[in-house]
């Protein structure tokens, strides 16, 4: 039966003194040796296991506790050690006058699988204990074994402990998804350290003549960095000079003396409380001396009496001390000062990222102290970095400082932007480590370019690329774009213009522009030609290169033609030339014209007088030796598009018998045919027709009624006619102007105007 409720009161009655014979042995139990299914404990009464341990004798079973490895600390009580287990209520300390579990009050440390990290401060504390001649005993397991899941198993946590390889081992690990060599392996070795001298494998409970792993790691050694570092037990097969493959390990380590073991089922006893599993006895396994070893190996790492050097160096940290920037790539100093009572020998340098929690990176071991050393600062930005300095004297006396505070690793920064058309990359803030170099590419999107680029707030050279060389400092580098401009070019066939929208004489790239046909009077769209083809007078290009349109307009719009002789009442004799005259225009232009002529009236049939003539306003025609009353003349105007406009005599004029006179029905009607030519510089043709035989006056007047010519007579039936040389009643010449031509006769009067010019 448990006693729980004696547990605290044994606990303070039994904290061992430095003034007991017995020897001293603590049990860690501080960094999760219980997680998951482990066990990995003397008793799970604790710090002081119960039934109390003065009842053990000779015969005790191993069972007297509960714990997988309760016959680790049932033996050593039958070998005249007090022991006890170490809770994270106390913690790990050192020279802690506080702490009744403290390390100065124990000969030796046993950490059984430790599952937690290391704090700096514990690890000093370990470190300090085992230099004044203290004993540690590590036992790991292989990789892979994080019981806690908290990221970090048994081997990891050893080798943060101790990245300086002061012990002088390191764990073979699993990281980034694999086992290192000899990680994670199980076999029973025979390769036992033979030398007689070796107070572990040759020791005072028996020689130890088999090892057995169920799932360990292996160990490399580093007797460089501590010569006293020895293999104890080797992988089967390898040399006993091999430096890795090892399977347990020994050093010295200032006065105190240190064990390491790579797996935990050795030590296990198969007691474990009840509900864990995944135990083996290792301690009693057949064909295996596993106790042998642990009771050999606490035995050997157990506090002597020293009366050697045991005063640690003196140790400074001057730069980095905390609240520097250094920049990842550069060279820095890493300076200390350190000093001893007989002499440093050599000193140890890491750095943290953590600040200072863990020093796993080491950067110089063995080095002198020198009190400088050249650092290539990595390219790990933190702002947590801190530097150890470890300084060891003759005695392997250990003296240790770190940054007081924080400081900086970071990077140079190159800031990069781009303006709207395109991109740089990479862009944003860009992160370069010291004296590296960084190139960007700057790409325009289709239809940009790179209208300009900056750096550090100066022109350089517009370009798709930029590299900064040798950065030694902050930069900037801005692109800026700009659109190609384009021309559109729009012209016109026909009459009509184009209206553009907007309305420029280049345009960027990606511009939609509206194009309006707007045909003229008389003109219609006909459709666009060039870079756009299209029946629709609107129409939208969108400018990616530059284009050249044309807009077709077609004439539609008819001459207009104006008969200016004959136009109706004239007597014109047959066979005779008499001119026909006329104004014809177009919107474009008159390319030809018919004149045609009837003697039937507007019904035709219409005879052509010509064809194909230019627009020249007259053509003189000989008429036919024909007599009609019906005659009637036609002009006909085209345009290039064949468009066609005509005018005719306003009425019917006559052509009669050249000789007679007489028309086809007699003598023609009475009329006074326009004077020939009007206007007129010189002598000016008259034509009359009388219907009968009797008197005609004709005479010239001007716009006063002033007779200025004229004759009168007895006249026949017929055309008659008279020429007036422009001279008045007495003799002189007539002024310039207007006059009318008046015929006056017992049938009536007929009155025509006739304009002189100068």
């Amino acid at each position: 039966m448990r006693h729980w409720l004696l547990v605290p009161l044994f606990a303070l009655l039994l904290v061992p003194t430095t003034s007991m014979a017995a020897k001293r042995a603590l049990f860690d139990n501080t960094k999760a040796e219980t997680a998951g299914n482990a066990d990995w404990i003397i008793d799970d009464n604790q710090p002081v296991p119960v039934p109390d341990q003065s009842g053990i004798g000779p015969a005790t079973p191993r069972t007297y506790w509960t714990g997988a490895i309760s016959s680790w600390g049932v033996d050593l009580v039958k070998r005249g050690y007090t022991v006890a287990t170490l809770t994270s209520t106390y913690g790990i300390t050192y020279q802690n006058a506080g702490n009744p579990y403290d390390l100065s009050n124990y000969d030796v440390f046993i950490v059984p699988e430790p599952n937690i990290l290391f704090t700096t401060a514990e690890a000093t504390a370990i470190f300090d204990y085992v230099r004044d001649g203290g004993g540690l005993i590590m036992v790991v397991d292989h990789g892979q074994s994080d019981r806690n899941n908290d990221g970090y198993d048994s081997p990891m946590i050893w080798n943060a402990m101790d990245p300086g390889r002061l012990f002088g081992v390191r764990c073979q690990v699993y990281a980034n998804g694999v086992h290192e060599t000899n990680d994670n392996f199980t076999q029973t070795s025979t390769n036992v350290n033979a030398s007689a001298s070796d107070s572990i494998t040759r020791g005072p409970v028996g020689n130890v003549t088999g090892f057995a792993f169920h799932n360990g790691t292996s160990f490399t050694l580093y007797p460089s960095v501590n010569p006293t570092v020895r293999g104890e037990v080797w992988m089967n097969g390898l040399s006993q000079t091999s430096t890795t493959g090892l399977m347990a390990a020994s050093s010295v380590y200032g006065n105190g003396r240190f064990v390491i073991a790579g797996d935990s089922s050795p030590a296990d006893d198969g007691s474990a409380t009840p509900g864990n599993s995944s135990i083996y006895d290792g301690w009693g396994e057949a064909g295996a001396t596993d106790s042998t070893f642990f009771m050999n190996a606490t035995i050997w790492a157990t506090r002597r009496s020293v009366t050697a050097d045991v005063t640690a160096p003196a140790v400074s940290v001057t730069s980095p001390n905390g609240g520097e920037t250094r920049k990842a790539g550069s060279t820095q100093a890493i300076t200390w000062s350190a000093t001893d009572a007989v002499g440093v020998t050599s000193v140890d340098l890491a750095y943290s990222t953590d600040g200072g929690a863990t020093f796993p990176n080491a950067l110089a071991t063995g080095i002198a102290n020198s009190g400088s050393w050249s650092w290539s600062v990595p390219n790990l930005p933190t702002g947590t970095a801190r530097v150890r300095v470890l300084a060891r004297d003759a005695a392997g006396n250990l003296g240790r400082d770190s940054s007081a505070t924080n400081f900086t690793i970071d990077r140079w920064t190159i800031t990069a932007s781009a303006g709207a058309g395109g991109s740089i990359t990479p862009s944003g803030a860009v992160a370069v480590v010291q004296g590296a170099s960084q190139g960007f590419s700057i790409a325009p999107a289709t239809g940009y370019h790179v209208l300009a680029l900056t750096v550090d707030g100066g022109a350089v050279t517009p370009d798709t690329t930029y590299t900064f060389s040798n950065v030694t400092g902050a930069h900037t580098i801005a692109a800026t774009f700009s659109a190609y401009e384009y021309a559109l070019a729009v012209s016109t066939v026909g009459g009509g213009t184009v209206m553009k929208s907007p309305d420029q004489s280049s345009y960027a790239y990606g511009t939609s522009v509206q194009l309006d046909a707007l045909p003229g009077a008389g003109w219609a769209f006909a459709g666009w030609s060039g870079d756009t083809t299209s029946s629709a007078d609107t129409v939208t290009v969108t400018i990616l290169a530059s284009k050249a349109l044309t807009a077709t307009f077609v004439d539609v719009a008819q001459p207009s033609v104006v008969l200016t002789s004959p136009v109706g009442g004239e007597v014109w004799a047959g066979g005779a030339m008499h001119p026909i005259t006329w104004t014809a225009s177009d919107n474009a232009a008159v390319d030809s014209v018919d004149v045609d002529y009837s003697l039937s009236g507007p019904a035709g049939p219409w005879a052509p007088v010509a064809r194909g003539l230019a627009n020249s306003g007259s053509y003189d025609w000989v008429l036919p030796l024909q007599v009609s009353d019906n005659a009637l003349v036609r002009v006909t105007a085209y345009d290039a598009a064949l468009n066609a406009g005509s005018a005719q005599s306003d009425s019917l004029f006559h052509l009669v018998d050249p000789t007679t006179g007489v028309g086809s029905d007699g003598p023609g009607p009475l009329a006074l045919a326009r004077p020939q030519p009007n206007p007129s510089r010189g002598t000016t043709l008259l034509r009359f027709s009388l219907p009968a035989a009797g008197h005609a006056r004709l005479e010239i007047v001007d716009v006063t009624g002033r007779r200025m010519g004229g004759f009168e007579g007895e006249f026949s039936a017929g055309v008659q006619t008279w020429r007036w040389d422009g001279r008045g009643a007495d003799g002189g010449a007539s002024g310039a102007g207007l006059y009318f031509a008046r015929l006056v006769t017992p049938w009536g009067t007929r009155t025509e105007r006739l304009v002189r010019l100068r």
